[in-house]
């Protein structure tokens, strides 16, 4: 038993010096990257597609939080928080904003949007183009653009609810 018990060290002793070695006996620095471990790291460009729904309170008289959840291709089910600006005048109603999607591990993937906002019956229909600027996580950084089409129906003077859909492709 004891044998046994010797040649299984051994042997475990004997795989750790091996995979430590090279086989010209040169190692990589620490810190350094060989090519092979820098292209299987490098972003791979996914679809960005999905929905959300979304509440937004006006926090100013051109300003809005917006609060939601969405379900995106290659994300899951995500939270977003956006603080969107408008712009009303004579030519029409465009907006911009800042948005975090937030994944269920906590990863941020940060995005800005501009579009036009156009009146109709209901409310307002939206069209934008979602652009990502990086994040947390495995979103630190990610680039991408989608487009946003969507609408929104105002529940009371100073609120809405509404919802929007992305397509588009996303590198993270």
């Amino acid at each position: 038993m004891k044998s046994l018990r010797s040649l299984m060290i051994a042997t475990a002793l004997g795989s750790a010096a091996l995979s430590a070695c090279t086989t010209d006996g040169i190692t990589e620095a620490a810190g350094e990257h060989s090519p092979a471990l820098s292209i299987a790291s490098a972003p791979v460009e996914r679809p960005w597609s999905g929905r959300c729904d979304v509440a937004a309170t006006f926090t100013g008289p051109t300003t809005l939080r917006i609060v939601g959840t969405c379900q995106l291709a290659h994300l899951g089910r995500v939270q977003v928080v956006a603080d969107q600006t408008i712009d009303a005048s004579a030519t029409g109603i465009t907006y911009v904003n800042t948005a975090t999607y937030t994944a269920p591990n906590g990863d941020e993937l940060r995005t800005t949007n501009v579009g036009v906002a156009i009146p109709d019956a209901d409310g307002l229909t939206l069209a934008g183009t979602e652009t990502a600027v990086g994040g947390t996580g495995r979103f630190a950084d990610a680039t991408g653009t989608a487009t946003l089409a969507g609408s929104v129906m105002f529940t009371s003077q100073t609120t809405t609810i509404g919802g929007y859909s992305l397509d588009g492709r996303l590198s993270f």
